[in-house]
């Protein structure tokens, strides 16, 4: 199908460049509005002076009514007080994988909306970690999602990872608001609309019917509006947040299979610090279709083991097995004449449909047969003699 090339002639209009300010507001309202940009003179009069971030987007209506949402409604300003509080324990981490990729810093923000900054985020599809990504697409940037380890949830690796798919989107659709739209959307929906209704225009697919998502066309108002809110902190009646230092860790090996349960008392620590030191391991327990592990460690606990391989911390009574093609839970559970629940215990499976072809679960060994005394010594074949039925009874004589 021959599509007729897309209209290049209006870009978005950005509010504000690096550092904002009303300058900023003032040359993008003397420019034309196209499709529903909300001028300047008809923001509530607080909003006129609003320091502004690096984001190339358009100030649209809905991103008035985000802001006085989170000023006034207490349930939205309580959100976001948590959100802000959490950014700058995360901050240094995130802009810096933005600013690799020479990205706008403000795009730290489309993790604030993704997850709130949690690493154990995960949505009803699938989307998981800091930024949401689905497995797929968390994969083609090179993130390892698997039964047993999830990088989604690791901060460094996922920023790297989310900037650069940002940055892929933007160099696709040529503005920052068709990019956060396929971010939320997908790609391909973003697309599609696109050549549908042959404009590249974000705030026109919005206003069509059928358009974009109604999900989306809320998404990329939302964003700027948090980072709105994050550079005026005292406008919104937010404290200014404190830093948490880094938590220091250090690195052991560590056997696979190993539960973190058995582990942190050979360290000195508890459980749950060495699972949020370690979220990348979704089973709390290393992984058991590897060789030794790193495991991070609370400072000291590396020293205070030096030297142990915790090979003891093995559990002797499972064994790992690959689910074949065909295969369940439920019927590796029957093949291993173990109970679903215990097999579901053991790897811990929250649902069924975890476990497919190619997955590494750990399977109780199934018990040792002890030979029966009347057969001898292990290895030792009894002997058989053949009887001859009724010959065999002769009586009074002896073989």
């Amino acid at each position: 199908m021959n599509v007729p090339p897309l209209d290049q002639t209006q870009p978005p209009i950005p509010v504000g460049t690096e550092g904002g300010g009303e300058k900023a507001v003032g040359a993008a309202a003397s420019r034309p509005r196209p499709n529903g940009e909300q001028p300047v003179d008809q923001r509530p009069s607080w909003m006129r002076s609003l320091e502004l971030p690096d984001l190339p987007l358009r100030w649209f209506p809905r991103v008035t009514q985000y802001l006085e949402q989170y000023k006034n409604d207490p349930r939205a300003h309580e959100t976001i007080r948590g959100w802000v509080r959490r950014f700058p324990n995360h901050r240094a981490i995130i802009e810096g994988a933005l600013a690799r990729e020479r990205l706008p810093l403000g795009l730290a923000f489309v993790a604030m909306i993704e997850s709130g900054f949690s690493a154990s985020a995960l949505s009803s599809k699938g989307a998981g970690g800091f930024w949401q990504f689905r497995p797929s697409v968390a994969r083609g940037y090179g993130l390892e999602v698997s039964f047993w380890v999830d990088e989604r949830r690791d901060l460094p690796k996922s920023s790297a990872a989310a900037a650069k798919y940002l940055g892929d989107l933007h160099q696709r659709f040529g503005s920052w608001e068709l990019a956060l739209a396929g971010y939320n959307a997908g790609v391909f929906a973003v697309l599609d609309s696109i050549v549908r209704y042959n404009t590249n225009d974000y705030a026109m697919l919005c206003r069509v019917e059928s358009g974009l998502p109604w999900e989306t066309t809320e998404y990329v108002p939302k964003v700027l509006a948090v980072a709105i809110v994050e550079k005026n902190r005292a406008v919104f009646g937010l404290d200014e947040p404190r830093p948490e230092s880094p938590r220091p860790f250090d690195v052991v090996m560590v056997p696979p299979t190993v539960t973190f349960d058995r582990l942190a008392p050979r360290l000195h620590v508890s459980a749950d610090e060495l699972a949020a030191l370690n979220p990348i391991f979704a089973r709390r327990r290393t992984p058991a279709d590897r060789g030794p592990i790193a495991v991070r460690v609370p400072v000291g606990a590396a020293a205070a083991s030096a030297g142990k391989t915790f090979v003891d911390l093995r559990p002797d009574n499972l064994q790992p097995i690959v689910v074949n093609p065909g295969e369940t839970l439920v019927r590796v559970a029957k093949a291993r004449k173990v109970s679903a629940a215990r097999l579901r215990l053991i790897n811990a499976v929250g649902d069924d449909a975890e476990v497919t072809p190619g997955t590494t679960l750990l399977v109780p060994r199934p018990p040792a047969v002890r030979p029966s005394s009347k057969d001898g010594p292990p290895g030792q074949l009894r002997p058989k003699i053949a009887s001859g039925g009724g010959a065999g009874k002769s009586s009074g004589k002896s073989r």
